[in-house]
């Protein structure tokens, strides 16, 4: 009781109201139940980085009329190329543009630009809510990749059933020290099972095992694997020179 009579004092003092002085710092304050989403705003702003590369991480946060969260906001927020920064325009934004909310925060990991440029700008919209313009930032020109000294995995495999195709198809880089990808390198490679998560028995990997690369990626489009299993499993792929590499982990189950 002498704590909160002290903090009544120093509120009063103040002249700010009690429950302000609570108030998480940072200013962001999560809503009231029941509090509607008003509003969009970039609550981490895109930074500037080289062309096609990834965008680190940007976030767009839901807000009511008063300026707090809505953690229970969930619809979908797309992001686009606002103000065009390219010297002669036509620049595109790719990865994914639309992602749901999740406790009132859509993150966008993955985006990139294709052109050189400053001043870009993205928009977030989200209807009805009032859409936000991020803060500016650059798109710079992507330095020439040394020799290719590793691979990489550029699509991952993704979950499926005993004997489907693995869609989308894998993708594996040869990249440099940077994980730029050298699209000069024309080498073949080969892809396997690495931790094989068979259920009844080892899964096998069928389709074509073995894909040259085009401008720097080797694309397997026909990967299956004929058991399912009750751990994961995992691919790597091979070249003699450049070693190997082994991807995420995905499970095979039968639908």
């Amino acid at each position: 009781m002498k704590t909160l009579r002290l903090a009544l004092l120093a509120a009063a003092a103040l002249g700010c109201h009690f429950d302000k002085l609570f108030q998480p710092s940072g200013g962001v304050r999560a809503s009231r139940a029941g509090s509607q989403a008003s509003q969009l705003r970039f609550t981490t702003q895109p930074h500037s980085t080289m062309k096609d590369s990834i965008i680190p991480p940007v976030q767009v946060t839901a807000f009511d009329s008063a300026g707090n969260v809505v953690t229970s906001f969930t619809g979908n927020v797309k992001v686009a190329i606002g103000h065009d920064g390219a010297v002669f325009g036509g620049a595109n934004l790719t990865g994914t543009t639309t992602v749901a909310a999740v406790n009132g925060v859509a993150t966008y990991a993955n985006l990139r630009i294709d052109q050189i440029g400053t001043g870009y700008t993205l928009t977030a919209t989200a209807t009805p809510l009032a859409g936000d313009t991020s803060n500016p930032f650059d798109i710079t020109a992507t330095p020439t990749p040394g020799p290719a000294t590793k691979l990489a995995f550029v699509g991952q495999p993704t979950n499926t059933s005993p004997g489907a195709t693995i869609s989308p198809p894998v993708r594996v880089a040869a990249v440099d020290d940077q994980n730029n990808i050298v699209t000069t390198f024309s080498g073949s490679m080969t892809i396997a099972i690495g931790h094989n998560g068979g259920l009844l028995k080892p899964g096998t990997l069928g389709g074509t095992l073995l894909q040259p690369a085009v401008n720097g990626v080797a694309i397997f489009t026909d990967l299956s694997i004929d058991q399912a299993g009750t751990d994961y499993y995992t691919l790597r792929a091979s070249h003699p020179q450049l070693g190997t590499m082994e991807s995420a982990p995905f499970s095979v189950l039968v639908p």
